[in-house]
């Protein structure tokens, strides 16, 4: 179900107790009695957007989550409803673990998941309720208030929202989570399904491209997980930052999010179905780790396209930003976390501002692909006040070595004098800075006294250094 993704980060027990619960339950979920006997579906409620090429349905008895997708010349929805936790649909993670109000318990099967607001609802099939549905025909927008996943009927304090639009064979899907938290804690980042999809097991192949030569036509991989273990999908890096669940003949859905490039996906069961009720189904999820403030306004776009595995790929790279990235933390924090220190929380207001408490602390960028030799150098905006001038360390990883090391590395220094400077690091000169790229981290290599603040406001990519 939606709900496996993140229980290999997000459980304090560790990720392998949490997903040995997960790989056992999605099964026992396929048939919901398993978790809520007497218990049924609502009736569907459903509202259509429809251009002629591809239809998309949500459920308004189901927090208005997609639970019908096809194409108009190949009939036969191809989403997945076997319960709750599937479907295509939001899906958010944060402390505590286990999630308690008062006296009300979670699911000791999913404890582990703690606060997990999921757009249909939860595993004892109450439904989330849907507060606003809006479809004029061209533009489908739902506002719920989505159900705890663990928890027996307990609305979340927050809100989600969903904008989708058709063009051809793409739907366009924007979505916000406004969440309004009473509990203001500060917890670790957790991996988000950015939505969770999950479809008929027909489409049993799971495709992307995974190489160093993205946008080149150069061949795909096939995906494969086995669902029988402990953990039972993949973790992936798709470098043209799509992927698509088809079927033997290679016509599916494709999934594409432009400023992404982790997936998760599989297979679940033995059987393939074109039952969207059948317990067995294919799963893939764009995924970015967060820091989810208690009153974040967090805000994403998905892209999903029916249709054969060429056309997807060559929609999918013609929409493809094929520049190497620029973060800029006006308001949020671009998808970076930050860990083992604490910031303003959200909203940002022109600049990310972090305090040490006096252990080692870093930020971590967002997983993203861009070739070496296009971005040689990296423009950092920053601040450090509160002692003398520091060293900090610039890490990367690559798509061939992700983990962060000194032997992928530069160090820059920076005056404590708290005004605002740049700083061109060059890592295009290091021996370690080759093929694909992955992803960024900055770390103080100076001890800090605790309270310093230190502040950044953009990370360029950038050919070359200038003014």
């Amino acid at each position: 179900m939606s709900t496996l993704l993140s229980s290999h980060r997000c459980s304090p027990g560790g990720w392998f107790r949490a997903a040995t619960r997960a790989a056992f339950l999605i099964g026992l979920a396929a048939s919901p009695a398993g978790l809520a006997a007497g218990r049924s579906f609502p009736e569907p409620r459903m509202s259509y957007l429809d251009n002629g090429v591809v239809r998309v349905g949500v459920d308004l008895a189901l927090g208005g989550a997609v639970t019908f997708l096809s194409a108009n010349d190949r009939p036969g929805n191809l989403i997945n409803s076997a319960d709750l936790g599937r479907q295509i649909q939001m899906s958010h993670y944060s402390g505590p673990w286990p999630f308690v109000i008062g006296d009300k318990q979670p699911s000791p099967h999913w404890a582990g998941l703690g606060w997990n607001p999921i757009q249909t609802g939860d595993c004892f099939l109450n439904p989330s309720e849907v507060l606003e549905h809006r479809n004029d025909g061209r533009e489908l927008y739902v506002r719920c208030r989505p159900k705890l996943w663990p928890m027996d009927d307990v609305p979340a304090e927050c809100l989600f929202e969903t904008w989708t639009t058709l063009d051809g064979p793409v739907a366009h899907m924007r979505f916000r989570c406004t969440n309004a938290r009473s509990d203001r804690a500060r917890y670790r980042p957790c991996a988000q399904e950015l939505p969770a999809v999950y479809t008929v097991s027909r489409l049993s192949r799971l495709m992307a491209y995974t190489g160093e030569k993205p946008f080149t036509g150069d061949a795909l991989t096939h995906v494969t997980n086995d669902w029988h273990q402990p953990w039972p999908w993949t973790r992936f890096l798709a470098t043209e930052r799509w992927a698509a669940l088809v079927d033997e003949s290679g016509w599916g859905l494709g999934v594409f999010k432009d400023d992404g490039g982790e997936f998760h996906g599989g297979l679940h069961g033995d059987v393939r179905s074109a039952d969207p009720k059948h317990g067995s189904t294919a799963y893939v999820a764009p995924i970015h780790r967060e820091n989810f403030d208690h009153n974040l306004v967090y805000e994403h776009e998905t892209h999903l396209m029916v249709g054969a595995l060429a056309d997807i790929r060559a929609r999918f790279n013609a929409m493809a930003t094929k520049t190497p990235p620029t973060w800029r933390f006006e308001r949020d924090r671009q998808h970076w976390t930050l860990h083992d220190a604490t910031d303003q929380g959200f909203p940002l207001r022109g600049e990310w501002r972090i305090t040490t408490g006096g252990k080692p602390w870093r930020i971590d960028g967002p997983t993203f692909a861009w070739r070496a030799e296009q971005a040689p150098v990296a423009r950092l905006h920053l601040a450090l006040h509160g002692q003398e001038a520091a060293t900090f360390r610039l890490r990367w990883k690559r798509s061939d070595d992700a983990r962060f090391d000194d032997s992928k590395s530069l160090t820059f220094e920076l005056p404590g004098d708290g005004e605002f400077h740049l700083r061109d690091v060059r890592p295009g000169a290091s021996v370690g800075y080759r093929g694909l790229i992955t992803g960024l981290s900055i770390e103080p290599v100076t001890p800090l006294r605790e309270g310093v603040e230190f502040a950044i406001r953009s990370v360029t990519l950038t050919p070359a250094t200038g003014p």
